[in-house]
């Protein structure tokens, strides 16, 4: 059974402030910048001026990358999913105002119809959770290089008078995601995407319906990081990956949030063994075709002792693969089909203990890496 808790699991490892996240410091920001902007741009000289250490690998990367640019007829699959997502990306879908009268829902009723609603529309997973400051960014970083309908790169990001957060996670199509680092991954993680967008969007819209504010959070509009605000919904933990894992589907899954200032009933963080479980498998990282997770202790980072990704490492090899490889989410012991075998392995891995370290070791020897090698007939 899974166990609950009164506080996530990262809490024992916070050894100082957390910090709000700017946007604007993140690789997919990077890449927004010198994509939309151009070095002529003032936000780019201002940004490189403030940090020129960083100058050339960005320019570097952005050079090489052409996601999904794998062979001449890939291309459109991949982009085909996205042209949709940055249609549902701008602020008119995410947000908008509320009905003038509201409609008052006890919280657990409110709760209730919510969950009922998302996993109806397709979510797997779902959690609410009081909504933490600290998971909220800073500025935005992300404007599709300032286009209309979205919020300019550097606006202040004010959400306090959101109480709670809807996290949902959107399991990752099996068939394909053992291919990574190639293609096939990739429209797995983009298919993720669109449904995640597509489901949050209707949420929100939903709960501004019954008068309260609300906001879509998905990866072509986030304002918030959703990781955390997942573990603190008790979706899953936190891991050696730096990804959300859980019990149900491993790190195979994308995320989505709803925001929203509606009083709604929540619920509690989970322990599924994940920290000592993390401790001692090390599969990713060993995995990890450029070293980009640590094989060693948790190290601080903003206030808090965790297994840094190294982002950076991450996303050149992106750029060499023309993918976002996904190797990690394969490897992985707990991302596996939903068998009853499966299933009973999961329990019995939640559970703190030297077994956890041998079941590591039984799963690499029985699948080694997983990665699909077949060909895909609609892709050759």
């Amino acid at each position: 059974m899974t166990k609950h808790i009164q506080e996530p699991t990262y809490t024992q490892d916070i050894v100082g402030l957390i910090h709000k996240f700017d946007e604007r410091e993140t690789v997919f920001a990077m890449h927004d910048l010198i994509r939309y902007f151009g070095k002529d741009s003032n936000a780019y000289k201002e940004y490189f001026q403030a940090h020129p250490d960083q100058k050339k690998y960005y320019e570097n990367q952005n050079e090489k990358l052409r996601l999904g640019s794998t062979g001449k007829d890939d291309v459109p699959f991949f982009a085909a999913q996205f042209w949709a997502l940055d249609m549902i990306s701008q602020n008119r879908f995410v947000n908008g105002e509320s009905a003038p009268h509201k409609t008052y829902l006890e919280p657990n009723r409110a709760s209730e119809k919510i969950k009922g609603m998302a996993k109806f529309l397709g979510a797997d997973l779902v959690g609410i959770t009081p909504l933490q400051q600290e998971w909220v960014y800073s500025h935005v970083g992300n404007s599709n290089g300032d286009q209309p309908g979205f919020d300019a790169r550097g606006t202040a990001i004010d959400l306090s008078q959101h109480t709670h957060a809807i996290a949902l996670g959107f399991e990752m199509d099996r068939t394909f995601m053992p291919y990574g680092p190639q293609f096939p991954e990739l429209l797995a993680t983009a298919k993720g995407y669109g449904e995640s967008a597509w489901i949050s969007i209707q949420l929100a819209t939903m709960i501004r319906q019954w008068g309260y504010a609300a906001r879509a959070h998905h990866f072509g509009n986030y304002q918030v990081l959703p990781v955390p605000i997942a573990v603190d919904a008790g979706l899953g933990e936190l891991s050696r990956a730096g990804y959300l894992l859980t019990k149900e589907f491993g790190l195979g899954l994308r995320l989505a949030v709803v925001t929203t200032d509606m009083p709604l009933a929540c619920d509690s963080p989970i322990d599924i063994g994940v920290q000592t479980f993390c401790e001692q498998c090390q599969l990713c990282a060993k995995n990890c075709p450029v070293n980009a997770i640590p094989c060693g202790e948790k190290q601080e980072y903003n206030g808090v002792l965790k297994w840094k990704l190294d982002e950076k490492k991450c996303y050149a090899y992106w750029a060499i693969n023309q993918t976002d490889c996904g190797m990690c989410m394969s490897v992985c012991p707990w991302t596996k089909p939903r068998t009853l075998f499966h299933k009973t392995m999961a329990e019995f891995a939640s559970h703190k203990g030297v077994h956890q370290k041998w079941m590591a070791w039984a799963d690499h020897a029985l699948y080694g890496n997983r990665r699909q090698t077949t060909k895909v007939p609609f892709l050759d």
